[in-house]
């Protein structure tokens, strides 16, 4: 069972890295539905059930702000929701002072998915991957560990590439 939490943990690393460097917030988010999802059943299986009903919460968020651009999508609705669930489900599978880490980093994590810009959508995620990288290190996930490393890395790449040397698509004038 740990070999195989393991495994699925390293494929959501890899799924993770990746999202970071995508170049438009829907490719970054299909990714991260993808990552989240494999560290569901890995903090499953290692039974960090904290950080495992965190990212079923995480997986349903993510991909219901895949559809945010359309007309019945309810933004502030929908993040005053998603909070709210965050903090009822996090006393109810309260552990231990590890259960504050995936807390405080889904509050983040809700709260960033709001903005449009994706410069400021990796700003935001770098703190709740330091969060989740204190989770893994009291959980003992090597994959988590080794993803939340590779992740700010990535936001810290993406960053410089995107946002500083300015390389990547080019917006059309009205959205810059």
């Amino acid at each position: 069972m740990e070999i195989a939490a393991q495994i699925i943990g390293f494929f959501g690393t890899g799924m993770s890295f990746l999202s970071f460097l995508m170049p438009k917030k829907k490719l970054i988010i299909i990714f991260q539905v993808i990552a989240v999802a494999s560290f569901t059943l890995h903090y499953f299986l290692l039974g960090g059930y904290t950080g495992a009903i965190m990212n079923v919460i995480a997986l349903s968020k993510i991909a219901l702000y895949y559809f945010e651009n359309k007309p019945w999508f309810k933004n502030v609705l929908f993040t005053c929701i998603y909070l709210a669930v965050i903090v009822v489900t996090a006393v109810f599978t309260w552990q231990d002072i590890s259960s504050l880490f995936p807390l405080l980093a889904m509050i983040i994590h809700t709260l960033v998915y709001n903005i449009k810009s994706e410069k400021w959508l990796r700003i935001g995620l770098f703190p709740a991957s330091l969060l989740w990288m204190v989770y893994a290190i009291m959980k003992g996930s090597i994959p988590a560990l080794i993803g939340e490393i590779l992740n700010t890395s990535s936001i810290i790449a993406a960053f410089i590439h995107y946002d500083i040397l300015k390389k990547g698509p080019k917006k059309p004038v009205e959205e810059q």
